[in-house]
């Protein structure tokens, strides 16, 4: 078997859940592929046991081998998170298509998958999916920029921006993960990606909860993002403000850095 693992997350909110049952709606999965176990033969094996006709047409269509691998770490662990939240699915009835702005959306599955989201990210290191309602708006994210990234991460940033940073004793190159995990896992949460002026993604604060940070922000202050740092890569989850999640139940089940 390749080195995937799936986490289920469990979230409460002390205001409500729109017109959902909180039992519908407040947990997701998480999966979690270690890319170092996966060599490129097992890799195609599984792409061609689990990916679709229309993803494989997709493929076919890729003309570098990074992004053919890419898109193929992405299926695997967005059906793998499928497979653990739905128990018995076919992953081949599913396609992780994309939408106007390259986000994934789920197609096919049948009517349990109805409302259902997926949040994708993946590093040199690992290949991340989280799968959750759309009523409960989730986002992920898992990188490690590396030393020649920081400059350009930290460029502009605002000086109350810098001292929330020192108050942590991180080094730029530990601040550049951060923000960048904070900003992209964000991004995908409210479906901007990228295309935002990275200022409105400023901090309003950075705490320390045990194992990770917690950060929160001055323009979108409906959410906040965990982030696990690791020497592998660091983690970002985006979560709405009021749901409450408790970091140590997911680090002590995937052993996080």
């Amino acid at each position: 078997m390749f080195p995937i693992t799936t986490h289920r997350l469990m979230f409460q909110r002390p205001k409500g859940t729109g017109t959902f049952a909180p039992s519908d709606i407040l947990r997701a999965v998480l999966a979690v592929i270690d890319l170092e176990g996966l060599d490129d033969a097992r890799c195609t094996a599984l792409a061609e046991s689990q990916l679709n006709d229309a993803e494989k047409t997709r493929l076919a269509g890729f003309r570098h081998d990074r992004r053919r691998k890419s898109f193929i770490h992405g299926r695997l662990a967005a059906k793998a998170a499928l497979s653990a939240y739905f128990p018995g699915i076919d992953p081949q009835s599913i396609e992780i298509g994309s939408g106007v702005f390259d986000q994934p959306i789920i197609v096919g599955g049948g009517d349990d998958l109805q409302g259902m989201s997926v949040s994708l990210s993946h590093s040199d290191r690992f290949a991340v999916a989280l799968v959750f309602h759309r009523a409960h708006p989730l986002g992920i994210d898992v990188d490690l920029p590396t030393i020649t990234d920081v400059p350009a991460i930290l460029d502009g940033i605002a000086p109350d921006v810098r001292d929330m940073i020192r108050a942590h004793d991180l080094d730029d190159h530990g601040a550049a993960c951060l923000l960048w995990v904070a900003r992209e896992s964000l991004a995908k949460t409210i479906t901007t990606g990228m295309m935002t002026p990275l200022e409105l993604y400023a901090p309003s604060s950075i705490d320390r909860k045990g194992a990770c940070f917690e950060v929160r922000y001055a323009n979108f202050g409906q959410y906040r993002t965990l982030i696990w740092p690791g020497a592998q890569g660091w983690l970002g989850l985006t979560l709405p403000d009021q749901t409450e999640f408790d970091p140590a139940s997911l680090l002590s089940s995937m052993l996080w850095g």
